[in-house]
């Protein structure tokens, strides 16, 4: 394909360890001479349970996401013939060139004795942070039931062709983490909310409620990403005090924060806060970062989290209210219908898997 990466320690290309998979897509869609096709793959009933991957078709190459905090944790080459890669400015990998045991012990220099799994017959060369796997055939098998026998040739005098190539961030295969944040990032911030009364981002000390104007909020956060002005509020209409005139009140959005902010269109100041939690299962998936909230519930004994499901947050309000039910159909939202749960000064939108996609905070009305 004439597609090239580059290995730098904890990167493979482009694409590096710790990288919030809202970059990873931005980077994909410029990238779209080379890359053209690219598979969004998680488990849609429990998002948490596993990696979230974007799969390189074309190239071989899968990316997996840590599903709390959506960063990259690990880079997989399983097409190893797709791709030319090269480390320290050497190729070892490409169409024209076989990333054999020897080539790769050539250029990477010597390792501890793998790793070899008996079951599935793959022997694993792991350096610091990257891992080779190497299929070893039945008739070889007996040969590397001793740890301390590494596979540069066979017995037969051919030697083993990489088959992945894993990229990661951690001591070894069994303990891989994602990368520690810089100190300057305010990616996945905490931010602790007080319903009714205010969020509070924690890392840079920035408190807003309902008090806050537009200077304030301009100020304290910076310019937003958008401004939306909308026309209507569909929420209304199950208001006791819904007039049925229209609304011009408008919103600051902050993607990069996975936050909304709704301001009156006379007075200036804050009416609502949205906090996206962007799970992949939600039409607006990759539009917002996730939004690392911490809301104190009303007794003030608990917290709620982004990841938290809708069966444990409402046994924090007491009975639960017949939700306002949205469905705008298969064509334009696959996911199926959203519910709308209202207590006090909170609204809870809830998927059909049972996790939140948002949490809309606002004033109480006089």
């Amino acid at each position: 394909t004439g597609y090239q990466r580059r290995v730098r320690g904890q990167s493979l290309g482009k694409f590096t360890l710790g990288m919030p998979i809202s970059q990873a897509i931005t980077l994909i869609q410029k990238l779209h001479t080379a890359i053209s096709q690219a598979e969004l793959k998680y488990e849609e009933n429990s998002p948490l349970s596993s990696d979230l991957m974007i799969d390189l078709i074309e190239q071989g190459i899968l990316l997996r996401f840590e599903p709390h905090s959506q960063r990259l944790r690990c880079i997989e080459v399983y097409s190893v013939e797709k791709v030319s890669i090269s480390y320290s400015g050497s190729v070892f990998c490409s169409s024209e060139l076989a990333p054999t045991f020897a080539l790769i012990y050539s250029r990477f220099g010597p390792s501890y004795p793998g790793d070899f799994d008996h079951n599935r017959h793959i022997y694993y060369l792991n350096y610091p942070g990257l891992s080779f796997t190497f299929l070893i055939p039945p008739d070889f098998k007996a040969n590397y039931l001793n740890a301390n026998e590494v596979p540069v040739e066979f017995p037969d005098g051919t030697t083993p062709v990489v088959s992945r190539i894993i990229i990661y961030y951690g001591l070894s295969l069994r303990q891989i983490n994602v990368p520690p944040l810089s100190p300057t990032s305010f990616y996945f911030e905490e931010v602790e909310v007080k319903i009714s009364e205010y969020i509070l981002f924690k890392k840079r000390q920035v408190k807003l409620d309902f008090r806050s104007s537009t200077q304030d909020v301009v100020s304290l956060l910076g310019p937003p990403d958008s401004v939306f002005y909308k026309e209507e509020d569909k929420m209304k209409i199950h208001s006791s005090n819904y007039t049925g005139t229209g609304c011009a009140d408008y919103f600051y959005n902050y993607f990069t924060l996975g936050v909304d902010i709704l301001f009156d269109i006379r007075s200036h100041l804050v009416k609502k806060f949205i906090l996206h939690t962007n799970f992949p299962s939600h039409v607006h998936f990759n539009r917002y970062v996730k939004c690392n909230f911490r809301i104190q519930t009303p007794d003030g004994t608990s917290v709620i989290t982004p990841d938290m499901r809708w069966e444990k947050i409402q046994t924090f309000f007491g009975s639960v209210p017949k939700p306002v039910i949205y469905n705008s159909g298969s064509k334009d939202n696959p996911f199926g219908a959203l519910h709308f749960y209202g207590y006090q000064n909170i609204i809870f939108e809830v998927m059909k898997n049972g996790h939140l996609a948002s949490v809309c905070l606002f004033k109480k009305e006089t």
